[in-house]
């Protein structure tokens, strides 16, 4: 079971519609590079990568100190893996914004990848220092997943208690803390997390075949025949159904 899923955000903005509100106190290339930036965000949604680059830079040139020009520029480049143009940009939003929750958590998601999972863990800290951040299970989840990384287990542990704490259905906290749980051979405890996973969230093959594994330790035949029936229902050509059939 893999924990090493990072989980990026990129608000959907309330300006995507064919008029764009005009605030009075702004300049024109101000006003021009807010129209722009929301343009290649559309862009962007649609996957139209090419034209989402010529108005982000077009926003840039019209003010480059716009924080969403900036980080809708290096969400961007991060998924056309360009990693120096992606890292300054992120760099410069949450410089010029550091009240900017989404932004700093996709920066830290953005230097995980990268193999700085210590470096991350700063600016999820930054992204969850803002009281108004309405997701910030989002930044536990993905400042454990860095940590788990590393084999900082404790802090990986903590900081997914954390993010269950403030979303409770939270899925991807709740599978990671079973597996992390699983694999330390608190059975009990994981089976807590795994149940309240599947009772919350959709199942995935990997899950259930965690769940099974889990059970299988706590040797609870009715449990694994149920687990095992899903499995092999929903997930019959998996690789996890294959491995459950050359256990049986």
């Amino acid at each position: 079971m893999q924990t090493n899923r990072l989980i990026m955000l990129l608000l959907v903005s309330g300006l995507l519609q064919a008029c764009v509100a005009v605030d009075p106190s702004k300049g024109r290339n101000e006003e021009a590079s807010d129209v722009n930036t929301e343009m290649g965000l559309g862009y962007l949604q649609q996957n139209n990568y090419e034209l989402a680059n010529e108005k982000l830079l077009k926003a840039l040139r019209q003010n480059p100190e716009s924080v969403k020009a900036n980080y809708v520029y290096a969400v961007l480049q991060d998924k056309l893996e360009q990693k120096e143009l992606a890292e300054f940009h992120y760099k410069k939003a949450t410089r010029l914004d550091p009240k900017n929750s989404e932004a700093a958590n996709n920066f830290g998601a953005f230097l995980c990848r990268n193999g700085r999972q210590l470096e991350s863990e700063k600016y999820f800290k930054q992204a969850l220092k803002n009281p108004l951040y309405k997701t910030p299970e989002y930044a536990y989840t993905n400042a454990a997943v860095c940590m788990l990384q590393v084999n900082e287990l404790q802090r990986g542990k903590e900081y997914l208690r954390k993010a269950i704490a403030a979303k409770s259905d939270f899925g991807p906290a709740l599978l990671a803390l079973g597996d992390v749980l699983y694999k330390e051979g608190d059975h009990g405890n994981a089976k807590i997390y795994l149940d309240r996973f599947h009772l919350t969230s959709k199942a995935s093959a990997r899950s259930l075949w965690l769940a099974i594994r889990n059970t299988l330790e706590l040797d609870d035949q009715g449990d694994i025949e149920e687990l095992a029936q899903r499995l092999e229902t929903d997930f019959p050509g998996s690789q996890e159904h294959a491995e459950w059939k050359q256990i049986q």
